[in-house]
């Protein structure tokens, strides 16, 4: 998709605002529904527990050893890809210490917000991804292995979550219904939600971070020869 370097604004604006911030919503809804919440969620809690950080600090934290395993491997992340490490952890603490989202204690109210965190992650997910400026950091992460590996991205995506979940359980993370509902139901939701926007995620072509600067700055693509 050709776009004009005018985009970037807007671009930005979607990737790092409203997907990011959707996202640590569709996170707080998920972990407020306290019926067990998805793998990667299940261990930050963990290691939120173990070393008394806060959920946001260990959001952040782990994203940045995910997406630097990611480069180490060899993959190519974008701006988009830093937002996503960033961003939804202070809005994930805030949104907690603010009490804005209340805390689940029965069963169909655990249900309706862990379908509405989904949504909301299928939703933002969308969001960023269209804008083509980089993948996430668990994305970027599994497409790394299944290069390496020689596996599918399928086979990776179902070692990783197999993998963190135990282990975020193990460390005191909250394993339930929950965890199994969103381990299929999040990427179903993801799929809905490009299905009905109309857009085949495999065409889009995300972009790294040379590429953008490339694009920024048109004239200076050439400054090397």
């Amino acid at each position: 998709m050709h776009r004009s370097i005018h985009s970037y604004p807007l671009r930005f604006f979607h990737s790092a605002v409203t997907g990011q911030l959707l996202c640590a919503v569709s996170i707080v809804f998920m972990l407020q529904a306290n019926i067990g919440t998805s793998p990667w969620n299940v261990l930050k809690q963990g290691l939120s527990s173990a070393s008394g950080m806060s959920f946001g600090a260990i959001d952040v934290f782990l994203n940045v050893v995910i997406i630097l395993t990611a480069v180490l491997l060899g993959e190519r992340i974008g701006f988009g890809s830093l937002f996503c490490v960033f961003l939804p952890g202070p809005v994930i603490d805030f949104i907690l210490r603010r009490e804005l989202i209340p805390l689940q204690s029965t069963l169909p109210g655990g249900l309706l917000f862990l379908g509405i965190g989904m949504e909301l992650m299928g939703l933002s997910t969308w969001i960023y991804m269209r804008e083509e400026l980089g993948e996430g950091p668990r994305d970027a992460l599994m497409v790394a292995l299944s290069r390496k590996t020689g596996k599918s991205a399928g086979f990776c995506r179902v070692f990783l979550d197999g993998a963190v979940v135990t282990l975020g359980w193990l460390l005191g993370g909250q394993v339930g219904i929950g965890t199994i509902a969103s381990m299929f139901g999040i990427g179903t939701c993801i799929g809905l939600t490009f299905r009905a926007a109309g857009i085949d995620p495999k065409k889009l072509h995300q972009e790294d971070l040379a590429k953008t600067l490339a694009n920024l700055h048109p004239g200076k693509k050439h400054s090397r020869s």
